[in-house]
């Protein structure tokens, strides 16, 4: 068998160089490339540990500082967002005491400074304060009056002019919420419209009363004699939060003496209270002074003589 030419042996030799200088040169390249590829992911991992480790380790411990250890504050720190005015709890007793202080404001009014007292609502108490009533002079607190006047023959001509003309003002001055109720009297008791109640009910002030009230008024036929007991009893059977009773004249019944028994009541205390305040009013006259002032006096109102100008 013929050896190899030594041309071929030579170009055997120069391909294996060839080979392993090519095998050497790739392995170096990817080797230096695995090397760099190692380096960057090396620095981002270090990079992005930077940026992001601080928050997280942060928020971590926030949330479970939150979830374990929640803040807790003394009970007798805690203050209350409002304070019920000191009035409210006296307007509350008198409510509950069923009108037993003999003062002016009872009723609808009281309850309406309940229901404030329980909101804690002040603008309740103070529209309650301002819940009034005048009647030449007299002073009355609530949302529910009875006007009782005498319509006897002695008060006709100006003492009647005048006091119709009075007790259209007041009840004009009314505010829509509040309600009033008119009996006249002589030898018996008129109440407006000749409707008694409990079929007669208080009106409301509003305008279209006014005019029902004042016609109503103008209709009356005046009587004799001065007995105001009949029509008083049906006022306080009303159950409002005060009476005017004006008159010009003596009264000649027995009402002093029968509202010692309609308009008293005992206290848990044994004691005798006013259930209902009556203010009077003497028209133009002083015969009746005494009368009139001894029922003020004795039920919790206030006496107004009025003098002619």
């Amino acid at each position: 068998m013929q050896s190899s030419s030594p041309w071929f042996s030579k170009q055997k030799t120069q391909s294996l160089i060839a080979f392993s200088v090519s095998t050497c040169v790739h392995l170096t390249l990817c080797l230096t490339l695995a090397l760099v590829l190692i380096s960057a992911q090396g620095n981002l991992a270090r990079v992005t540990q930077l940026a992001i480790t601080p928050n997280e380790e942060s928020d971590s411990d926030e949330v479970t500082q939150l979830e374990l250890t929640p803040q807790t504050i003394p009970a007798d720190s805690i203050q209350p967002s409002f304070e019920a005015p000191a009035i409210s709890a006296s307007l509350v007793a008198t409510n509950l005491d069923s009108r037993m202080d003999g003062g002016g404001a009872y009723g609808n009014v009281a309850a309406m400074a309940t229901k404030g007292s329980e909101l804690g609502i002040d603008e309740t108490i103070a529209k309650v304060s301002k819940s009034k009533a005048s009647f030449f002079g007299a002073h009355a607190e609530g949302n529910r009056f009875v006007f009782v006047i005498d319509s006897s023959r002695s008060m006709l001509g100006p003492r009647w002019e005048a006091l119709c003309k009075e007790l259209m003002r007041a009840i004009k001055s009314l505010s829509p919420d509040q309600e009033f109720f008119v009996i006249s009297f002589d030898s018996l008791a008129h109440p407006m419209f000749g409707v008694a109640p409990p079929k007669g009910k208080f009106l409301t002030a509003v305008d279209k009363n006014f005019e029902r009230i004042h016609n109503w008024l103008r209709s009356i036929r005046h009587g004799s004699n001065t007995y105001p007991a009949s029509a008083v009893g049906i006022a306080i059977k009303l159950e409002p939060d005060a009476i005017f009773l004006l008159s010009d004249g003596e009264i000649s019944d027995s009402t002093i003496e029968d509202l010692r028994i309609w308009n008293r009541k005992q206290n848990e205390e044994d004691e005798e209270v006013t259930l209902i305040p009556i203010h009077t009013v003497l028209l133009h006259s002083q015969v009746g002074f005494v009368a009139l002032e001894t029922i003020a006096r004795e039920n919790g109102g206030t006496f107004t003589p009025v003098q002619p100008r």
